[in-house]
């Protein structure tokens, strides 16, 4: 059995307090999260009864979520993340790429023991990695990241302190909106072939043989994961609108599919985040035609 689950996803914004006000009118409770350890980012969260939660993450200074950017695209950022550690290095990227669903992770139980068996497989990770943040109530939260040494697969975490700390429990009610937590999501990667090889060395988990939301205009595979879908998706040639969206980063989650009080299986709320439309909350399987 796959000990590993969805923990979270991180949403990219330029600044977190509009942030918080769009995601508050979209329906969701948006709770202050902090500062991380070395200051440059903090947080808000929009925690699920699922115990899965939304991660809007942000600069503390406007000025240099754009410098970010710019380091980027003069293909500086490598100089400037030299002397950071594998996880800040791929977060400082996630910000570089600028705003959108840019990352997600997975959450183990035992991180030790999970990375040698992926190991055994041939995925590849860093050696846990100590985090934390300081949260509004002066709360210390501390965990462990591993990161892959490929940008299609999520990095990894566990909890040191008490997970409840760092992803307050909430009820059925809590989202205006209805949300009860995440069902799937569908990320974009590069190269197919290569990313399934990876996700089967991570999980120990065959794909499945029909996407539950088939995406035009691409090849998709999907993995069921905890009750819940991982979609691995390569747009075909020809499909610019999905290849442009790799430009600043080579993969990533390109929407999140919720499961609500007043859904069935076939009828899930979707959500997609891009510079030029914002956050958007629909009930469409298409997240991009």
């Amino acid at each position: 059995m796959n000990s590993l689950s969805l923990d979270h996803v991180i949403l990219v914004v330029s600044d977190l307090q509009i942030a918080t006000s769009q995601f508050t009118q979209l329906g969701f409770s948006v709770i202050a999260g902090g500062v991380h350890s070395g200051g440059l980012t903090h947080n808000a969260l929009i925690p699920f009864p699922d115990g899965t939660y939304l991660e809007l993450l942000a600069t503390r200074r406007g000025s240099m979520f754009k410098t970010l950017q710019l380091l980027r695209k003069l293909r500086l950022l490598g100089i400037y993340t030299a002397n950071e550690t594998a996880i800040n290095q791929r977060l400082i990227g996630d910000l570089a790429s600028g705003v959108g669903i840019n990352d997600y992770s997975l959450l183990s139980m035992d991180l030790v023991h999970d990375l040698s068996l992926m190991q055994d497989r041939g995925a590849t990770f860093t050696n846990p990695i100590p985090g934390g943040r300081i949260r509004p109530d002066g709360n210390e939260i501390n965990w462990r990241t591993a990161v892959p040494d490929t940008v299609d697969l999520p990095f990894l975490i566990d909890d040191l302190t008490p997970r409840e700390i760092r992803v307050p429990n909430v009820e059925n009610d809590h989202h205006a909106n209805g949300i009860l937590g995440i069902k799937g999501i569908i990320v974009l990667v590069t190269n197919l072939v290569e990313s399934m090889a990876h996700y089967r060395a991570m999980l120990a988990l065959e794909p499945v043989t029909q996407p539950q939301f088939p995406q035009p205009g691409t090849q998709s595979s999907e993995f069921n994961l905890d009750n819940r879908f991982l979609t691995i998706i390569g747009a075909l040639p020809g499909n610019s609108a999905l290849r442009s969206l790799l430009k600043p980063r080579k993969a990533r989650p390109i929407g999140i599919f919720f499961q609500s009080s007043t859904d069935d299986h076939e009828d899930l709320l979707s959500l997609t985040y891009l510079p030029e439309r914002g956050a958007t909350l629909s009930r469409s399987q298409i997240l991009f035609s």
